[in-house]
């Protein structure tokens, strides 16, 4: 076996020789025989009990048959390759947060912040769950792609309604939990009227979102996959170069018009709620008719919520932190995006790897402190640590690049040298403990029975978040302490929040 491929051990054998124990725990009991060498059976039928089943154990046990040609695509690629597939799309990613980043510090003055100032707890929530949902459905989508259910006109619609309708209802019902903590730990009293708009606001703003970016990787995977491209690689970061301004941009456009319309037709606000749990039920009900997105409306909702109360944190850390250090802001995006989607990245890559493991017959997981040691995570000779290095090579000169696009915009002070090696050096910390996280993670929910493809990622994302928020406020207050600069709320005439 190569050295590449050291976490698979290929089960090799005559025909009609059961499948060994696995050590992820369940038997694997086959049914059927293995006399067909034409390829035209995904895999045989396999049972086990699962909390939350993957895509592949699904598809087993729909017992379905699909052309053995269609696993070829991206069974392994070059370093080179992976490069080239994952630089042009991150470099995208990275202005596109970039443009976040200018246009959250500029919201401050915003007549949706300045009338109602707490939702801007809701940032990092609403901004987070779009990038789960659609990170989860990247995921899903690429596995899908490269175990051929996109390959007909048909397959491709199938798949894109049941996963759209899928994210309507995710994304409509968990927004509006978005409110409570502002309901609760906000520093002004909210009427019911305030309550209401930062409801809808939520509300309106993520299914709109959720939206563009749902038709986004839809288009994204299915070019990939006719251009014989990995969208492991791909998918992800071109959602991130979208995602994180036109969730900013309709909150603040949505908010601004909801907070105009309230005094004036309340009663219209809370039909159009009532419209769009409407829309959220209808979803839900096309979901439950396919079978790959039944199993992630069932299972598929406390990630995403654990996810939601870590980003509610984040949230709380950023309103403190443009507090104190207003300028922080216009970075806030860049690092928790960046990092978030570079593990995605990652993420998406080992869940694929598992997948095709499967599909192959292989042993999938070795046991877990196999993956504890961070050498084998950077520096082993393995497919983990080939991308982690690469994703981290990506990481540093591109994060060098961004800063200095960043202050092109002005942010209220002028970079120094320092202040550029403190802040690529946290953007550096924060993705390798995600990726060495994200080794053991994706492992540890594939050995719980826990589908990573729609339960690793989200906690990836909110970790990165929560870390990337706290580790920006290290670099802010050691450059405002140790170097002068001038970044602090006295300092920064700019500063609309907390006054």
């Amino acid at each position: 076996m190569s050295n590449d491929h050291d976490d698979f051990e290929p089960i090799d054998g005559e025909v009609d020789v059961q499948i060994p124990q696995s050590n992820t725990i369940d038997h694997l009991i086959v049914e059927g025989n293995n006399n067909n060498n034409t390829g035209d059976t995904l895999s045989n039928v396999i049972v086990e009990n699962w909390i939350f089943a993957p895509i592949a154990v699904t598809i087993q046990k729909m017992n379905v048959s699909k052309p053995i040609h269609v696993f070829n695509v991206a069974e392994k690629e070059s370093k080179k390759q992976f490069l080239a597939e994952a630089l042009i799309p991150f470099l995208f990613a990275g202005l596109g947060l970039i443009l976040a980043g200018v246009m959250l510090e500029s919201a401050e003055g915003s007549e949706f912040f300045q009338t109602l100032p707490d939702a801007v707890i809701m940032v990092p929530t609403l901004v987070g769950l779009k990038g789960n949902l659609e990170m989860t459905l990247s995921s899903r989508l690429s596995t899908l792609a490269n175990l051929g259910f996109m390959e007909s006109r048909k397959d491709k619609i199938n798949v894109a309604l049941s996963n759209m309708a899928l994210i309507q209802c995710q994304a409509i019902a968990v927004s509006s939990l978005a409110v409570i903590p502002v309901l609760f730990i906000g520093e002004q009293a909210i009427s019911f009227s305030d309550s209401l708009c930062l409801l809808l606001s939520a509300v309106v703003t993520a299914s709109l979102a959720s939206l563009v970016l749902s038709l986004l990787m839809v288009a994204v995977v299915i070019a990939a996959r006719r251009y014989k491209l990995n969208p492991d690689n791909i998918s992800t970061p071109v959602a991130a170069s979208l995602g994180d301004v036109s969730t900013l941009y309709i909150l603040l456009s949505v908010g601004t018009l909801v907070c105009h319309m309230r005094d004036l037709h309340i009663t219209l606000l809370i039909v159009i709620l009532l419209f769009f749990y409407a829309i959220a039920i209808v979803g839900a009900v096309m979901a439950s008719e396919d079978r790959f997105t039944l199993e992630v409306l069932k299972n598929g909702w406390w990630p995403i919520l654990c996810a939601m109360v870590i980003t509610t944190f984040s949230g709380l850390v950023l309103k403190k932190s443009m507090q104190t250090y207003p300028p922080l802001a216009a970075f806030q995006p860049l690092i928790n995006g960046l990092g978030g989607n570079l593990v995605a990245v990652q993420a998406s890559r080992i869940s694929t790897q598992l997948h095709r493991a499967r599909k192959n017959r292989e042993i999938e997981v070795k046991p877990l402190h196999h993956y504890i040691n961070p050498v084998r995570a950077f520096f082993g000779k393995n497919e983990d640590a080939s991308a982690a290095q690469i994703l981290l090579g990506i990481s540093i000169p591109s994060n060098i690049i961004f800063i200095f696009i960043i202050f092109l915009f002005g942010v209220g002070f002028h970079n120094t040298t320092p202040f550029t090696f403190s802040f690529v050096l946290v953007c550096a910390i924060q993705v390798t403990v995600l990726l060495y996280i994200c080794q053991i993670l994706v492992r540890a929910m594939w050995i719980m029975r826990i589908d990573p493809d729609n339960s690793a990622i989200p906690f990836l994302t909110a970790l990165g978040d929560l870390i990337g928020s706290l580790l920006l406020i290290l670099c802010f207050w050691s450059q405002w302490k140790y170097f002068g600069l001038p970044v602090s709320a006295d300092q920064y005439t700019g500063h609309k929040f907390g006054h």
